[in-house]
């Protein structure tokens, strides 16, 4: 019998682990101008709605997703309070994607596998247990997604009005004007003076600060897209000859793709800036595309290879039923540990998060003090995001596995950085406000700017993380204990 005792824990259903808890969110209280409307494009291939009502646009060929459902189930916002705030979900959280197929049976344990750990669970985490908040500060605070909000964007906050509608349609009320460098700017220029402001931007001494703000655009939808979800429908239509002799660098965009870039466009005008000061874009073709449907006009765009999408492999520009045909062990291995895996040939993400180390290394070189804009990919994102926001790999498959569409990254979606604060200015050496928005489905949007810090655990917290995983392997000999002198081996 082992003289070790094996700690593993399983966490009861209010408990939570130490990732999930030190990587919050705080939602920052940010006065904001009113919200006006929302633009909606149908996306058959996104998770269900939070909302209770879609509002439809583009083409009379659009599809509108149902109001209401009788199979709803529900997620919610957690305040500092202890109150709820709940968001409706069109499905059961019980039934798989109607657009692919049941997922097989796992043979191979993983993390992932445990259902009692709350990492994948999606539990909601009360933020008295965040040890590094004064809890008389968090009784003043709502959180989403554990993170505290500065504003919530039905409030006003700097980015101005949601009224993300391309289509001319009668105004409610008159949106305030939004000078051309963007609100940030404002409140830069109001802290440090229009001269200062201008010398930090253009002082031609090196800094190595961060920009000042960095907005991620995802690429619109492209034929690779929209080919996948077909085949993963069982229609494989789109596998043409033609189609499958292209890499998938090569892509266009759809018809709805471009619709969606162009309100992205407009979104980023309207609530961001409408002048940057460096334009970076993936050099896929349809990160182009895209850039291009912005309608920034003064962009001068600059491509750049480190910034392409994740390297499939041997998996690139296959469908859905010819990867589970082919590669079906591959595809296990996927699901045991998606941060890590990598298809044959091609990118893990954690390869990735080490590749946007060098954009990393760009904008602090090149773009110190600046407001940056960059087009690309999604799972380039959520390297970023990975990177930025420190996201261990517990909390990345957390987030990634969500039924919440929130914390997914939808075409189009936009990812908002800035060290300065939204609400009072103060700057900061660091990335420290996020703000995520899908400008064609407003109710996939996270409820306003997101305040974060970079987790930092005790022994005990390590330990609380480790002893939810199994220990199937052991040894522990007591005549290999400290007293023990074995004999030397023999000549």
């Amino acid at each position: 019998m082992s003289d070790i005792e094996d700690n593993t824990k399983e966490l009861k259903a209010d408990e939570c682990l130490p990732e999930e808890k030190k990587t919050t969110k705080r939602l920052l209280d940010v006065e904001d101008e009113d919200n006006d409307s929302d633009v909606t494009l149908d996306d058959p291939d996104a998770p269900p709605s939070t909302a209770q009502t879609t509002t439809p646009i583009l083409s009379s060929s659009s599809s509108l997703l149902p109001t209401a459902n009788n199979n709803t189930t529900s997620s919610t916002t957690t305040t500092a309070a202890g109150h709820s705030h709940a968001h409706t979900h069109n499905n059961s959280s019980n039934s798989h994607h109607p657009l692919e197929p049941p997922p097989p049976k796992i043979s191979t344990p993983s993390p992932k596998s445990f259902s009692t750990s709350p990492i994948f669970s999606g539990q909601q985490v009360h933020p008295s247990t965040y040890a590094h908040h004064d809890e008389s500060s968090d009784s003043e605070h709502t959180y989403f997604n554990g993170r505290r909000i500065i504003c919530e964007s039905g409030s006003s906050d700097i980015s101005g009005s949601e009224d993300n509608s391309s289509i001319s349609r009668p105004m409610k009320k008159k949106k305030k004007s939004m000078r051309r460098e963007g609100k940030i700017y404002d409140l830069l220029e109001q802290r440090l003076g229009s001269e200062a402001l201008r010398s930090t931007i253009s002082n031609p001494n090196f800094t190595f600060d961060w920009p000042y703000e960095l907005v991620l655009v995802r690429h619109g939808q492209s034929e690779g897209n929209e080919a996948q979800s077909r085949s993963k429908r069982g229609d494989l239509s789109a596998y043409t000859p033609e189609f499958k002799k292209k890499h998938s660098s090569t892509y266009r965009l759809t018809d709805k793709g471009i619709q969606q870039a162009k309100i992205a466009g407009k979104w980023v005008r309207e609530n961001i800036a409408q002048v940057f000061d460096r334009y970076y874009t993936s050099e896929y073709v349809r990160a182009m595309e895209t850039a291009s449907l912005l309608g920034l006009e003064e962009s001068k765009w600059l491509t750049e290879i480190q910034l392409r999408e994740r390297d499939k492999g041997k998996m690139d520009n296959i469908s859905w039923t010819e990867k589970n045909e082919k590669f079906g062990h591959e595809m296990e291995l996927r699901k045991r540990d998606s941060f890590f895996w990598a298809p044959p040939g091609g990118e893990s993400i954690a390869n990735i998060c080490t590749r946007v180390e060098h954009t990393f290394t760009t904008l602090r070189r090149e773009c110190a003090n600046k407001r940056v804009v960059i087009v690309c990919h999604g799972e380039i994102m959520w390297a970023f995001r990975v990177r930025l926001e420190r996201l261990s790999q517990i909390r990345f498959h957390q987030l990634q596995s969500s039924k919440d569409p929130r914390d997914q990254i939808h075409n189009t979606s936009i990812l908002w950085y800035t060290r300065v604060h939204p609400k009072t200015g103060e700057i900061f050496p660091y990335f420290k406000f996020l703000r995520s928005v899908c400008p064609w489905r407003p109710e996939y949007s996270a409820p306003g700017w997101l305040e974060f810090d970079r987790p930092v655990y005790t022994n005990e917290e390590l330990m609380e993380s480790v002893r939810t995983v199994p220990r199937y392997v052991n040894n522990f000999d007591k005549d290999d204990g400290p007293n023990s002198h074995p004999e030397p081996p023999k000549a």
